[in-house]
């Protein structure tokens, strides 16, 4: 990941899997093919991210039994890993992302020293400044991360948008969710507070609490998966998803 994610290589991405021409999934059918994804860079859980979904979603349920569209963007936040089934590498899939083409920041999870040493963009002066290729306070509108399963299903969501009544405003909770420098980062504001626009605190306020339900769901080791869960949680992507979805 530290190696290829440069940001010709995200530009690259974002253009072709952004014509969402692979396949046509129901949101039920992602949900069953996430049965046999074990996300490898993930030291929290080692089970199937359908598990996972499930884990995530009840834990959202159980705090807002009303609110379906969060519980629904739970259950979905993963979804952009059926990437796995066209043949994309785990390093392209998972992972903590971070934004590319400007500096690396040293709240990174992954080790600054390392990325510096192995991505060919750290090599380029006008990529390694704080801006970089970004307009100070330019909003994260115009964030570029590294792509992975974030980035992919925010893209679908947004290429279906016409199909479907999921929210908007849950489709950046889920594209940073994993842009770990920005929102869980060392220090007071994290990395990247000075491209963010007013408006941004609130979204990565909203993150942060969005990744309770994904982080501390993951240690419930007596859950299970009943028929009964099963149909309600199908029932709700079929109430927002009623039509399938170009991936």
């Amino acid at each position: 990941m530290r190696s290829n994610q440069t940001l010709k290589y995200v530009q690259d991405m974002r253009s072709n899997l952004g014509q969402l021409n692979r396949a046509v999934y129901r949101m039920t059918e992602v949900l069953r093919k996430m049965d046999s994804f074990v996300d490898a860079s993930d030291p929290d859980v080692d089970v199937p991210n359908s598990i996972h979904a499930y884990q995530s979603a009840e834990r959202a349920r159980k705090e807002f039994p009303e609110d379906k569209a969060m519980q629904v963007a739970a259950l979905i936040h993963d979804f952009g890993k059926v990437l796995v089934e066209f043949g994309y590498p785990q390093w392209t899939i998972v992972g903590d992302t971070y934004l590319v083409g400007c500096k690396f920041p040293a709240e990174a999870a992954v080790y600054p020293d390392q990325h510096a040493r192995l991505n060919p963009d750290a090599a380029v002066p006008e990529l390694n400044t704080p801006c970089g290729i970004y307009e100070a306070k330019c909003g994260t509108e115009n964030w570029l991360c590294s792509y992975g399963h974030d980035e992919y299903l925010f893209q679908v969501l947004s290429g279906n948008k016409d199909v479907h009544s999921f929210p908007s405003d849950l489709w950046s909770i889920i594209r940073f969710h994993s842009l770990y420098p920005w929102h869980t980062g060392a220090g007071s504001g994290g990395a990247y507070s000075h491209l963010m626009k007013p408006e941004d605190h609130l979204l990565k306020t909203r993150v942060l609490k969005f990744n309770e339900y994904d982080l501390y769901s993951k240690s419930d080791d007596e859950f299970r998966i009943t028929p009964e869960l099963v149909q309600y949680y199908d029932g709700l992507l079929d109430q927002f998803f009623p039509v399938p979805l170009r991936w």
